[in-house]
């Protein structure tokens, strides 16, 4: 048997070819076991309060953003504000930050519109701003942006308030009288007030007074007059009445609202009116029967003493024609010789005693007797005296003689009031 070596050049034999055909299996083997394969991550981008989510292979944030249709304006100053991937989790994180848009306003009152993601003070920078010792920004520089906003320069000035009796001073950077007054911690109520007032603008030098108003409530008690009701009955003659009820006065309360600036009374109001109890109304009945006359025309001469005034019309029926209203009573008679009446006059016939509450004193009338046998003529109310007044109104006539006044007794009469 003969045995070939494998490295002679003669071995063309099909064993030499299966080993090369081995040794080249395991070369390819051994590459591929060793090849590493791309990762895939998941990227989460977020722009603003939209969040999407990708699969990609890419590294680049930019490229990553075009997938998604995100596309960034750097003249608004649109940037990407983080980006990191983490390949122990194959995930990433990338987020836009939008410029947003900042209008700066002078203190001469122009204005300037620029866009910016980043600080105030890149804002200012932008819009060509720069800050000396005597302005000042209203948004501290270091503040970030994420909405629009406005940033107004302000000038510092020089101001003093007094204010509960202390004066302060201060360097206030620009605004109004109340910004001036909130810099230095003093609080204004909505009734307080200022000089000058609140939305002034400052100017350097100014000076400002805090004024303080208080409002303080004041209660009075007052009467509610009680009103007078009237019912009629046909019971009763004309310009006749008699109280059927007694009015009460209520009570109520009034509310006044009074105005201390600096703890002086400046003004008063009345705000509110309470009822604490209400009034009660007076009832009064009145008569609408009709007045009587005398049952027959009188013609005797009359008792009183006093002359009829030229201005009282007698009619041909014995009773006057200009009266005012007529009275249905009853009357008694008295006699006091040498007396005098409660309002100082000398008694005689003519000078009458009544109640002043029905008919005052001095109250003029022509008095009969209801049946015309008797006429005591022209009299002046002057006296007084003890009777109680019930239905029917009662006077007492003065007589002359104590027999006058026997034969009167007390009879019916009728009162023509002049």
């Amino acid at each position: 048997m003969t045995v070939r070596k494998i490295g002679d050049t003669a071995v063309t034999s099909p064993m030499r070819r299966a080993l090369l055909l081995v040794l080249a299996t395991m070369f390819f083997l051994s590459v591929t076991a060793f090849a590493v394969p791309p990762v895939i991550y998941d990227v989460t981008v977020t722009d603003g309060d939209t969040v999407t989510t990708v699969q990609t292979i890419k590294k680049s944030p930019e490229s990553i953003l075009g997938d998604v249709g995100i596309i960034l304006s750097e003249s608004r100053d649109d940037r990407i504000a983080f980006c990191e991937f983490f390949p122990e989790s194959e995930t990433a994180q990338i987020v836009v930050r939008r410029g947003a848009k900042v209008t700066v306003k002078n203190p001469d009152g122009s204005r300037k519109t620029v866009y910016s993601s980043r600080t105030v003070g890149d804002a200012l920078l932008k819009a060509g701003v720069e800050l000396s010792d005597g302005r000042v920004p209203s948004v501290s520089e270091d503040t970030q942006i994420f909405d629009s906003l406005t940033v107004e320069i302000y000038d510092v000035y020089e101001v003093s308030v007094s204010a509960d009796g202390k004066v302060y001073k201060k360097s206030v950077s620009g605004g109004s009288v109340e910004d001036a007054v909130a810099a230095l911690g003093i609080e204004l109520s909505d009734e307080d007030y200022t000089t000058p007032e609140r939305n002034e603008k400052l100017s350097d030098g100014m000076e400002i007074t805090v004024h303080r108003v208080e409002l303080k409530e004041r209660v009075e008690e007052e009467a509610i007059p009680y009103e007078t009701e009237y019912t009629y009955s046909d019971e009763m003659y004309k310009n006749r009445s008699k109280v059927v009820r007694d009015g009460k006065n209520g009570t109520k309360e009034l509310v006044y609202t009074e105005k201390y600036v600096d703890g002086v009374l400046a003004d008063s109001a009345l705000t509110d009116e309470r009822v604490k109890t209400d009034a009660v109304s007076r009832i009064v009945k009145v008569g609408t029967k009709a007045n009587p006359l005398p049952k027959t025309l009188p013609t005797s001469a009359p008792m009183s003493e006093l002359t009829v005034p030229s201005y009282v019309n007698i009619g041909a029926n014995g009773v006057p024609t200009n009266y005012s209203s007529v009275i249905n009573a009853k009357a008694t008679a008295y006699c006091i010789p040498g007396g005098t009446t409660s309002t100082g006059k000398r008694a005689q016939a003519g000078y009458i005693a009544v109640d002043p509450n029905e008919i005052p004193y001095g109250t003029e009338m022509y008095i009969v007797s209801a049946d015309g046998k008797y006429v005591y003529g022209y009299c002046i109310a002057a006296d007084t005296g003890g009777f109680i007044y019930d239905v029917d109104w009662t006077v007492d006539l003065y007589m002359n003689t104590l027999d006058q006044c026997w034969q009167w007794g007390r009879r019916d009469i009728l009162i023509y009031i002049l």
